[in-house]
């Protein structure tokens, strides 16, 4: 069993997101979507490179994201989390996930279709997928499990915005289950989106 640290963690998570980004880009007209944008522009901040052109749009958003995280509450996060930060928090208020908070609506409210092509990128490479999938499967919070079933490649079914909002709804979440979540769940489960490392999450046996 290889053992990985916090720094290959840190390594696959930064350098898997620019070759998503890249894919997204290539295969799928990254270049003009919003949230593109914005992670390329955040991905700069972590790698210390010059910053892609941005279109005015793309940078009044990268403000918001940036002003969202200048906060002593995010002081700890290190740039490579608040760049998934701000993936997890677009997935999470798409999904309509409870605990969304105001403000993260205003600032990372971006169209499930970006979602859906951000998911497919991923999975282009089988192997980076699993390898993302491993990196956040260990990691408690709830944002982070549904990120890990998102990125599952043994899963079967279309990458849609429905499908891939309702894992977020379902293990973005925290607490026992609603009974609309249970039903939800079970759809889920029928089409191999949450597998056997998910069945016991938010109570379920």
């Amino acid at each position: 069993m290889t053992v990985v640290t916090s720094t290959q963690t840190s390594d696959l998570l930064r350098t898997g997101l620019a070759r998503v980004l890249d894919t997204w880009r290539d295969r799928h007209d990254g270049g003009n979507d919003l949230l593109h944008g914005v992670l390329r522009q955040q991905l700069a901040d972590v790698t210390g490179t010059a910053p892609p052109p941005a279109s005015p749009e793309v940078q009044r958003a990268y403000d918001a994201v940036r002003a969202y995280y200048d906060n002593v509450r995010y002081a700890i996060l290190s740039p490579t989390a608040m760049l998934w930060g701000t993936l997890t928090n677009a997935l999470r208020v798409a999904a309509g996930v409870d605990n969304v908070t105001a403000i993260q609506r205003k600032v990372f409210t971006f169209p499930p279709a970006s979602l859906v092509s951000f998911v497919r990128a991923a999975h282009y490479d089988a192997a980076l997928a699993d390898a993302l999938c491993n990196a956040f499967r260990p990691m408690p919070a709830a944002a982070c499990q549904a990120l890990a079933a998102l990125f599952d490649i043994h899963i079967d079914a279309r990458f849609d915005a429905d499908t891939i909002l309702g894992v977020v709804r379902v293990l973005g979440n925290e607490g026992p289950l609603t009974e609309a979540e249970a039903q939800a769940a079970a759809v889920l489960e029928g089409a191999g989106l949450i597998g056997a490392a998910f069945s016991g999450v938010r109570g379920r046996a």
